[in-house]
Protein backbone atom coordinates (compact mmCIF):
# COMPACT_ATOMS: atom_id res chain seq x y z
CA UNK A 1 0.00 0.00 0.00
CA UNK A 2 1.78 3.42 -0.81
CA UNK A 3 2.78 6.09 1.59
CA UNK A 4 -0.14 8.10 1.09
CA UNK A 5 -2.95 5.21 1.48
CA UNK A 6 -1.48 3.81 4.35
CA UNK A 7 -1.60 7.11 5.98
CA UNK A 8 -5.44 7.18 4.94
CA UNK A 9 -6.50 3.74 6.61
CA UNK A 10 -4.39 5.32 9.57
CA UNK A 11 -6.98 8.17 9.84
CA UNK A 12 -10.25 6.28 8.95
CA UNK A 13 -8.95 3.76 11.98
CA UNK A 14 -7.85 5.96 14.37
CA UNK A 15 -11.40 8.42 13.18
CA UNK A 16 -13.09 5.49 14.09
CA UNK A 17 -11.78 4.68 17.45
CA UNK A 18 -12.20 8.58 18.06
CA UNK A 19 -15.79 7.92 17.53
CA UNK A 20 -16.25 5.27 20.18
CA UNK A 21 -14.42 7.19 22.77
CA UNK A 22 -15.75 10.36 22.84
CA UNK A 23 -19.27 8.29 22.86
CA UNK A 24 -18.28 6.24 25.59
CA UNK A 25 -15.78 7.43 27.23
CA UNK A 26 -13.44 5.27 26.10
CA UNK A 27 -12.00 2.56 23.73
CA UNK A 28 -10.39 3.91 20.97
CA UNK A 29 -7.09 1.67 22.01
CA UNK A 30 -9.39 -0.96 21.79
CA UNK A 31 -10.65 -0.41 18.13
CA UNK A 32 -7.68 1.25 16.70
CA UNK A 33 -4.48 -0.79 18.05
CA UNK A 34 -5.40 -4.26 16.38
CA UNK A 35 -5.83 -3.04 12.78
CA UNK A 36 -3.17 -0.61 13.12
CA UNK A 37 -0.79 -3.66 14.19
CA UNK A 38 -2.00 -5.30 10.74
CA UNK A 39 -1.09 -2.01 8.69
CA UNK A 40 2.00 -1.70 10.48
CA UNK A 41 2.91 -2.80 14.26
CA UNK A 42 5.09 0.43 15.02
CA UNK A 43 1.99 2.97 15.06
CA UNK A 44 1.52 1.05 18.34
CA UNK A 45 1.91 2.71 20.65
CA UNK A 46 3.35 5.71 19.91
CA UNK A 47 0.75 6.93 17.44
CA UNK A 48 -2.15 5.93 19.16
CA UNK A 49 -0.76 7.57 22.49
CA UNK A 50 -0.03 10.84 20.24
CA UNK A 51 -3.62 10.72 19.01
CA UNK A 52 -4.83 9.67 22.41
CA UNK A 53 -3.63 13.00 24.43
CA UNK A 54 -5.46 15.00 21.46
CA UNK A 55 -8.48 13.52 21.98
CA UNK A 56 -8.49 13.48 25.51
CA UNK A 57 -7.90 17.18 25.80
CA UNK A 58 -10.25 17.86 23.47
CA UNK A 59 -12.99 16.22 25.92
CA UNK A 60 -11.34 16.49 28.69
CA UNK A 61 -12.23 20.40 27.27
CA UNK A 62 -15.56 19.41 26.44
CA UNK A 63 -16.96 17.88 29.73
CA UNK A 64 -14.89 20.50 31.69
CA UNK A 65 -17.60 20.94 33.98
CA UNK A 66 -18.12 17.09 35.66
CA UNK A 67 -14.36 16.96 35.73
CA UNK A 68 -13.24 15.77 39.71
CA UNK A 69 -9.45 16.17 40.32
CA UNK A 70 -10.14 14.91 43.33
CA UNK A 71 -11.03 11.94 42.38
CA UNK A 72 -8.60 11.30 39.70
CA UNK A 73 -5.47 12.05 42.21
CA UNK A 74 -5.89 8.81 42.88
CA UNK A 75 -5.54 7.01 39.66
CA UNK A 76 -2.59 9.27 38.63
CA UNK A 77 -1.03 8.20 41.85
CA UNK A 78 -1.34 4.41 40.71
CA UNK A 79 -0.68 5.36 37.47
CA UNK A 80 2.60 6.42 37.74
CA UNK A 81 4.22 3.33 39.59
CA UNK A 82 1.93 1.31 37.54
CA UNK A 83 3.92 2.25 34.07
CA UNK A 84 7.19 2.13 36.49
CA UNK A 85 6.06 -1.65 37.43
CA UNK A 86 5.65 -2.32 34.13
CA UNK A 87 8.90 -1.81 33.03
CA UNK A 88 10.72 -4.17 35.60
CA UNK A 89 8.02 -6.64 35.45
CA UNK A 90 8.93 -7.00 31.61
CA UNK A 91 12.50 -7.69 32.07
CA UNK A 92 11.62 -10.93 34.57
CA UNK A 93 8.15 -12.22 33.24
CA UNK A 94 7.53 -12.81 29.95
CA UNK A 95 5.22 -10.10 27.75
CA UNK A 96 2.75 -13.05 27.37
CA UNK A 97 2.43 -14.21 30.89
CA UNK A 98 1.80 -10.59 31.55
CA UNK A 99 -1.00 -10.38 28.99
CA UNK A 100 -2.45 -13.48 30.51
CA UNK A 101 -2.37 -11.99 34.38
CA UNK A 102 -3.73 -8.97 32.93
CA UNK A 103 -6.51 -10.21 30.33
CA UNK A 104 -7.66 -12.59 32.96
CA UNK A 105 -8.10 -9.90 35.60
CA UNK A 106 -9.80 -7.57 32.91
CA UNK A 107 -12.40 -10.43 32.22
CA UNK A 108 -12.75 -11.07 36.22
CA UNK A 109 -13.52 -7.47 36.99
CA UNK A 110 -16.21 -7.68 34.17
CA UNK A 111 -17.47 -10.81 35.32
CA UNK A 112 -17.99 -8.80 39.13
CA UNK A 113 -19.68 -6.27 37.42
CA UNK A 114 -22.45 -8.30 35.75
CA UNK A 115 -22.81 -10.13 39.02
CA UNK A 116 -23.39 -6.34 40.59
CA UNK A 117 -20.71 -6.89 42.75
CA UNK A 118 -19.95 -2.96 43.53
CA UNK A 119 -16.97 -1.86 42.62
CA UNK A 120 -16.85 1.67 44.33
CA UNK A 121 -15.63 4.97 43.22
CA UNK A 122 -13.23 5.13 46.10
CA UNK A 123 -9.36 6.35 46.82
CA UNK A 124 -8.50 2.47 47.07
CA UNK A 125 -10.14 1.72 43.89
CA UNK A 126 -9.00 4.95 41.98
CA UNK A 127 -5.71 3.98 42.95
CA UNK A 128 -5.66 0.07 41.73
CA UNK A 129 -7.01 1.28 38.56
CA UNK A 130 -4.66 3.74 38.04
CA UNK A 131 -2.21 1.16 39.12
CA UNK A 132 -3.47 -1.92 36.41
CA UNK A 133 -3.81 0.53 34.06
CA UNK A 134 -0.63 1.96 33.91
CA UNK A 135 0.97 -1.74 33.52
CA UNK A 136 -1.68 -2.39 30.96
CA UNK A 137 -1.11 0.64 29.32
CA UNK A 138 2.31 0.74 29.10
CA UNK A 139 2.38 -3.11 27.92
CA UNK A 140 -0.81 -3.24 25.59
CA UNK A 141 -1.36 0.07 24.58
CA UNK A 142 -5.00 -0.73 26.55
CA UNK A 143 -5.26 1.17 29.67
CA UNK A 144 -9.13 2.20 29.60
CA UNK A 145 -11.05 -0.89 31.18
CA UNK A 146 -9.97 -0.88 34.61
CA UNK A 147 -10.83 2.84 35.14
CA UNK A 148 -13.87 2.57 32.87
CA UNK A 149 -15.19 -0.21 35.45
CA UNK A 150 -14.53 1.95 38.38
CA UNK A 151 -16.13 5.10 37.21
CA UNK A 152 -19.19 2.43 35.30
CA UNK A 153 -21.86 3.79 38.02
CA UNK A 154 -21.26 7.12 37.68
CA UNK A 155 -23.36 10.19 35.85
CA UNK A 156 -22.32 9.52 31.86
CA UNK A 157 -21.07 13.24 31.45
CA UNK A 158 -18.94 12.82 34.65
CA UNK A 159 -17.47 9.35 33.25
CA UNK A 160 -16.92 10.77 30.30
CA UNK A 161 -15.04 13.56 31.68
CA UNK A 162 -12.82 11.84 34.36
CA UNK A 163 -11.52 9.00 31.89
CA UNK A 164 -10.45 12.08 29.61
CA UNK A 165 -8.88 13.80 32.10
CA UNK A 166 -7.14 10.71 33.36
CA UNK A 167 -6.04 10.00 29.66
CA UNK A 168 -4.56 13.54 29.34
CA UNK A 169 -1.81 12.31 32.14
CA UNK A 170 -1.77 8.97 30.54
CA UNK A 171 -0.97 9.63 27.03
CA UNK A 172 1.74 12.18 28.48
CA UNK A 173 3.23 9.62 30.61
CA UNK A 174 3.51 7.37 28.36
CA UNK A 175 5.13 9.80 25.73
CA UNK A 176 7.73 10.86 27.63
CA UNK A 177 8.52 7.09 28.07
CA UNK A 178 8.74 5.99 24.31
CA UNK A 179 10.68 9.14 23.74
CA UNK A 180 12.96 8.35 26.51
CA UNK A 181 13.29 5.21 24.44
CA UNK A 182 13.73 6.09 20.79
CA UNK A 183 10.34 4.43 20.43
CA UNK A 184 8.91 8.26 19.35
CA UNK A 185 9.98 9.58 15.75
CA UNK A 186 8.79 12.07 13.05
CA UNK A 187 7.32 9.41 11.39
CA UNK A 188 5.15 9.10 14.12
CA UNK A 189 4.30 13.06 14.46
CA UNK A 190 3.30 12.63 10.67
CA UNK A 191 0.65 9.87 10.77
CA UNK A 192 -0.84 11.34 13.95
CA UNK A 193 -0.62 14.80 12.50
CA UNK A 194 -2.13 13.27 9.16
CA UNK A 195 -5.36 11.59 11.16
CA UNK A 196 -6.31 14.95 13.02
CA UNK A 197 -8.96 15.82 10.21
CA UNK A 198 -10.35 12.34 11.08
CA UNK A 199 -10.53 13.14 14.84
CA UNK A 200 -12.06 15.87 15.00
CA UNK A 201 -14.70 15.18 12.41
CA UNK A 202 -15.16 12.05 14.21
CA UNK A 203 -15.42 13.85 17.56
CA UNK A 204 -17.72 16.26 16.38
CA UNK A 205 -20.74 13.51 15.09
CA UNK A 206 -20.08 11.72 18.62
CA UNK A 207 -20.96 15.03 20.44
CA UNK A 208 -24.10 15.75 17.70
CA UNK A 209 -24.90 11.93 18.72
CA UNK A 210 -24.04 11.80 22.93
CA UNK A 211 -27.09 13.67 24.09
CA UNK A 212 -29.25 11.13 22.46
CA UNK A 213 -27.53 8.14 23.89
CA UNK A 214 -29.61 6.10 26.60
CA UNK A 215 -26.85 5.70 30.24
CA UNK A 216 -27.85 1.96 29.96
CA UNK A 217 -26.39 1.95 26.40
CA UNK A 218 -23.39 3.30 27.58
CA UNK A 219 -22.85 0.72 30.22
CA UNK A 220 -23.12 -2.06 28.32
CA UNK A 221 -20.67 -0.67 25.70
CA UNK A 222 -18.40 0.09 27.89
CA UNK A 223 -18.78 -3.60 29.37
CA UNK A 224 -18.61 -4.97 26.28
CA UNK A 225 -15.50 -3.50 25.04
CA UNK A 226 -13.90 -4.04 28.77
CA UNK A 227 -14.74 -7.86 27.51
CA UNK A 228 -13.08 -7.33 23.97
CA UNK A 229 -10.12 -6.11 25.65
CA UNK A 230 -9.35 -8.54 28.13
CA UNK A 231 -10.08 -11.47 26.02
CA UNK A 232 -7.63 -9.82 23.04
CA UNK A 233 -4.79 -9.45 25.50
CA UNK A 234 -5.84 -13.00 26.79
CA UNK A 235 -5.17 -14.45 23.54
CA UNK A 236 -2.59 -12.84 22.44
CA UNK A 237 -0.81 -14.00 25.90
CA UNK A 238 -2.04 -17.42 25.41
CA UNK A 239 -0.82 -17.76 21.68
CA UNK A 240 2.16 -16.05 22.17
CA UNK A 241 3.20 -18.38 25.41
Amino acid sequence: MPDIGVSIAVALILGLGCFVQSLIGFGMAIVAAPLLLMIDPKLVPTTISMVGLTLASINAWQYRHQLSFRDLSWAYFGRVPGTAVAGGIMLVVTTQMLEIIIGAAVLLAVFASVMRFNIAPNRRNFFIAGFTSGVMGTTTSIGGPPMALVLQHAEVNKMRACLAGYFVVSCILSLIALSATDYLTWWHVKQAAFAVPAVLLATWLAYRIAPRVKPQFVRRAMLILCTLAGISTLARGLIGA
